[in-house]
């Protein structure tokens, strides 16, 4: 039993002496081995680089496209507003959204009995007054003829050729005059007219409405909106697009509407910015007469051409990077650059040409820094 103990004890210290001397092997293993580069040096000397898509976009003439929305509006709207009271008897059929009518051409007729009464009155006053003022200078010629007779050389008095009554009664006549005048305009009134041919913005009148001198006491005042078939478009510009133009005056412009694509030019620019939106607007003028417009009150999709300019890149917005740079492509590895820009437009970013080494990046690199090792492919892109 002695034997047995001595000899697992034995054992154990053969076994104890092995991991110690396995473990001093490992120890001078490692302590030979190189030591690693960091991190970053060992990504950068990798044989593996990230693919990467570039373009090398040719210098050209390029043109600042600026895109904005705007409503179409007519130029010289009228508010149809009645001057004579009364019940609507007739409206035309060219008074309705859209309608057509002439110069003169009668839209809305009011009753125009208590008018044409009133005409008739003064007609008949103004022949009394008229009839008042010939008895007096036949009376008037006769006293003058009747003095000098017995006067004979002498100089006929005012009084007896009665020039005092003939000038009251001259008055009374003008009057009388004034009064036929104004029935007769009255009794215009009640045929509601505009002296120019033009269209129909909207109409809110109908037959059997009472109106009210200046307004329809059923219609919130107003009979309709018309105009003279001028329009423009009104178009909202920031600061920064009207910088991009130039002088936007005289600049040619595409209007897209529901009823298609029309040319235009801008006219002019607002004086003032928008207090609300610190918006200044862009008014533009349809260059087409050839073919219908579109009503007042469209939606229009604005795109108006700025200024050229030569030797520069249209690159796309997936090259753009934080602070208006780009990333190049340089022996194998990115290089940052921050090309001067021009502009932007719905097609892309117009920056000076400049050197573009190996090509513009397109796209996100993942991990992209400064001197990362890629592989150039070209990804099209160039303009």
């Amino acid at each position: 039993m002695a034997e047995s103990t001595e000899e697992s004890r034995g054992w154990t210290g053969w076994a104890q002496m092995g991991v110690l001397a396995a473990a001093v092997i490992l120890g001078v293993y490692f302590a030979r081995a190189p030591s690693l580069p960091p991190l970053e040096e060992r990504t950068l000397r990798s044989d593996v680089a990230p693919a990467v898509r570039v373009s090398k976009p040719s210098p050209g003439t390029h043109s600042l496209t600026v895109s904005l929305t705007g409503e179409v509006n007519a130029r010289n709207p009228v508010t149809l507003m009645p001057r004579a009271a009364g019940e609507v008897i007739a409206v035309s059929p060219s008074l309705r959204p859209g309608g057509t009518f002439s110069a003169g051409e009668t839209l809305v007729t009011i009753d125009p009995e208590d008018a044409e009464v009133w005409l008739e009155r003064t007609r008949a006053m103004l022949a009394a007054e008229r009839g008042r003022l010939r008895w007096q200078r036949d009376r008037g010629a006769r006293d003058a003829q009747e003095y000098r007779h017995r006067n004979p050389g002498v100089e006929v008095p005012a009084a007896v050729q009665r020039l005092g009554q003939i000038e009251r009664f001259e008055a009374q006549v003008r009057a009388a005059e004034t009064d036929v005048r104004m029935a007769e305009r009255q009794l215009e009134q009640t045929r509601v007219s505009v002296p120019f041919d033009g269209r129909v913005i909207d109409a809110v009148v109908s037959v059997g409405q009472v109106l009210a001198a200046g307004g329809a006491m059923d219609a919130g005042g107003s009979l309709g909106t018309v105009f003279d078939g001028r329009l423009e478009v009104r178009a909202p510009i920031s600061v920064a697009d009207l910088a991009y133009l130039g002088d936007a005056r005289g600049r040619e412009a595409t209007v897209v509407t529901a009823e298609g694509v029309f040319a235009a030019s801008v006219t002019h620019v607002a004086a003032v910015l928008a207090p609300q939106t610190r918006l200044s607007t862009l008014v533009l003028d349809f260059a087409e007469a050839d073919r219908p417009l579109p009503m007042p009150g469209a939606f229009a999709a604005v795109s108006v051409r700025g200024l050229a300019y030569d030797d520069a890149y249209l690159l796309p917005d997936e090259a753009h990077r934080a602070g208006d740079s780009v990333w190049l492509v340089e022996n194998g590895r990115l290089r940052r650059q921050t090309p001067r820009t021009l502009g932007r437009t719905s097609d892309g970013w117009i920056v000076a040409a400049f050197d573009v080494r190996d090509g513009v990046v397109l796209g996100a690199v993942p991990g992209e820094r400064e001197g990362l090792a890629v592989t150039a492919v070209a990804g099209g892109g160039e303009r």
